[in-house]
């Protein structure tokens, strides 16, 4: 008897140990599960801000400071209302820049995000005259008319832009116009949350700089609206581009 209460004191400890070592596990796999599935979120929360492309902000920046002054642009635009004139266009080859702020524009479909509550400026249409949503689709804004002369200058609806801001470049399409037509440097909510900036339309935004250098012509464009939501389209759209002034330039340079 005495060797039966013996054994069974045995088994009752190995029982308890073995729920000790299970209960542990549990716990190590829980604390490892939450630790994988925060990696997971933090991950997806940085990939919305940074740059699109093989092309560098650096490379595309080289090649700003190679720009002319467009002469009747000169000193002709504002960041906001209120603000000096102090920001003027510059011509590249096939291309044209200007470096401001970025205000946050969330016109076009409503959304939970974009909405008379969200943003009392709101208007549920854009230049583009498509079913777009600010929060959804990148996209930058051109004042109307003069002095900014879009047609002029080979930029129409749907042309892509470079836009870069804090050493990242991203890429967005022109889909809508100020009218206001001295106020430049405004871009929607998802071009904002792009570059890391705030898409918040009351409080979002950001001094800047932030530089936009647009490609002119038919192949910088998006000629089909029902392509204007295609972020994809506008990417391989505007890295083919940027490559194409990004070794303009260094042939420009090598012949020098």
């Amino acid at each position: 008897m005495q060797g039966l209460r013996e054994q069974s004191r045995h088994y009752r400890s190995a029982e308890r140990r073995l729920c000790a070592i299970t209960s542990a596990c549990s716990r190590r796999d829980g604390v490892l599960r939450f630790v994988f599935i925060l990696i997971g979120v933090l991950a997806c929360l940085d990939s919305r801000a940074g740059s699109e492309g093989e092309v560098s902000a650096a490379q595309l920046l080289a090649v700003i400071r190679h720009v002319q002054l467009i002469k009747e642009s000169e000193n002709k635009f504002q960041s906001d209302m209120g603000k000096p004139k102090d920001i003027s266009m510059f011509s590249l080859t096939n291309a044209t820049s200007w470096t401001a702020d970025m205000d946050i524009d969330c016109d076009g479909r409503e959304t939970a995000f974009c909405n008379k509550k969200t943003d009392p400026d709101f208007q549920n249409q854009l230049s583009c005259d498509t079913d777009i949503a600010a929060d959804e689709t990148p996209y930058f804004v051109i004042p109307t008319g003069s002095p900014a002369d879009s047609k002029k200058r080979g930029i129409e609806i749907g042309q892509v832009a470079a836009i870069i801001y804090s050493n990242q470049v991203v890429y967005a399409v022109f889909l809508d116009e100020c009218g206001i037509r001295t106020l430049i440097g405004e871009a929607s909510c998802a071009t904002a949350r792009l570059l890391g900036i705030d898409p918040d339309p009351k409080t979002g935004g950001t001094d800047g700089p932030v530089t936009y250098i647009v490609f002119s012509g038919l192949t910088g464009r998006i000629t089909e609206k029902k392509d204007y939501a295609d972020h994809a389209k506008a990417v391989a759209i505007g890295v083919r581009r940027a490559r194409e002034l990004v070794a303009g330039y260094s042939k420009h340079k090598s012949d020098d």
